[in-house]
């Protein structure tokens, strides 16, 4: 194997078990700034010594054995023999030696004992409400998805140091905030479950549909968002919002390769090639919203909107879709849920029931609303409804003022072309 083979051998086996490992080292040091240090000291220690030793029969168990070994140092430099003993439910006096064996022992126990549970735990740390939204999707990628600063700033299109400052930051305010490496429990369990879902979804829409740059979409962060939820709904199985969230995604991007044209441009619900969607995405996400709504209890945000994606694509062609239940979905949701952006996509939906004037009526109540005065979607949709109406001039107009808000070339793009044929 040659030395760039075993990188990339080496890369593949990082982002498979770094999340276990940074969760396993969370637990015994209660600091992920510092799990990761030391998984990222294994992660070296792999890439001076497999091009010349070769690649372990069991490289993830290789880089938890070296892990440990480096917690353990790590507990010798820091002197805190006493207070880990402690946690551990040793009862030592300050004064008494420090037993290497012992330690070790408990350390490799500790770190093997539930995988699960650790990557449950450092889920509800890295996505923490003390944290910004941007702080806890770029902690979590990092953490959990195992990627390196550079193809962060990359997926956001942002500095690679704005990234780097932000991950620095988060790590320093669980710390100085005490966070408890733990799930929550109790009235607190649905506050942070909702912190964790935001984030994920946050990572998945902008894969799905980037807010800037030059392509239309980043399927890399669908992926990470969509493994992510799929790991969460096994370690919280009786959490209906968690399967909702997976049957939004998975439908959500059974679309992809639909999504755009073949020079990257892209292409809109209502004009996909509905042959090219992905029915194996389809019947997972059918499958997760089945198990949402059998756990009963209030149905959720996003297994409402998984409800309207799975209308579309129960529908064979676009004309059978069943828009009267959609515009009863975004009922539903806009009851639990209210916001301008959900009435907008309600307005949508009426548009298509019962016809564009009265999409029309909806969106123009929307126009004074502050805050989607620089939301670009508001002058697309009262443009194509205009468009509908015959009004081209005026749809003409809102697409060009689209165009100018969107921060998306690909976008932009197509909205200009758009106002170029006024419709």
């Amino acid at each position: 194997m040659t030395a760039t083979d075993t990188h990339r051998t080496i890369d593949a086996v990082w982002r498979i078990e770094s999340a276990k490992l940074i969760a396993g080292l969370a637990r015994i040091v209660r600091d992920v700034g510092v799990a990761e240090e030391l998984a990222q000291d294994a992660l070296i220690a792999a890439l001076e010594q497999w091009p010349e030793s070769g690649i372990p029969d069991n490289p993830g168990a290789w880089l938890m054995e070296t892990s440990k070994h480096r917690a353990i140092d790590r507990l010798r430099r820091n002197r805190l023999l006493e207070r880990k003993h402690e946690e551990l439910g040793h009862e030592l006096e300050a004064q008494q030696e420090f037993d290497a064996p012992d330690l070790e022992a408990q350390l490799i126990d500790d770190i093997d004992d539930d995988v699960g549970d650790d990557l449950l735990r450092l889920i509800f740390t890295a996505c923490h409400p003390v944290l910004s939204s941007e702080a806890r999707a770029a902690l979590t990628l990092r953490l959990l998805g195992g990627l390196t600063t550079e193809e962060i700033a990359r997926a956001f299109l942002v500095p690679e140091s704005t990234i780097a400052q932000r991950i620095v930051r988060a790590k320093r305010t669980l710390a100085e905030a005490h966070v408890p490496f733990e799930v929550p429990s109790g009235a607190e369990l649905a506050v942070r479950l909702s912190s964790v879902l935001e984030v994920i979804y946050l990572i998945f829409n902008e894969g799905y549909a980037a807010t800037a740059g030059d392509d239309w979409m980043r399927p890399g962060l669908c992926d990470d968002a969509l493994r992510l939820g799929r790991i969460l709904a096994e370690l919280e199985p009786n959490e209906p919002d968690v399967h909702g969230l997976v049957a939004l995604m998975e439908i959500q991007a059974s679309r992809s390769a639909a999504r755009t044209g073949p020079s990257g441009e892209p292409v809109l619900l209502l004009d996909q090639d509905r042959t090219r969607w992905d029915q194996l995405l389809i019947r997972r996400g059918l499958a997760a919203l089945e198990r949402a709504e059998a756990l009963g209890g209030a149905i959720g945000p996003y297994a409402l909107q998984a409800a309207i994606a799975a209308c579309h694509a129960r529908a064979r062609t676009a004309e059978e879709t069943n828009w009267a239940r959609i515009v009863v979905l975004y009922d539903a949701l806009a009851r639990i849920t209210p916001s301008p952006i959900v009435e907008l996509n309600r307005a949508v939906a009426v548009a298509m029931a019962f016809g564009p004037a009265a999409g029309l009526e909806l969106v123009d109540a929307l126009t004074s609303e502050p805050s989607l005065k620089a939301y670009h979607l508001l002058p697309s949709v009262r443009g194509d409804l205009l468009a509908k109406l015959g009004r081209s001039d005026e749809a003409r107009s809102e697409f060009e003022r689209a165009a100018s808000l969107t921060r998306n070339a690909r976008e932009r793009a197509l909205l200009l072309e758009r106002a170029r044929r006024g419709h």
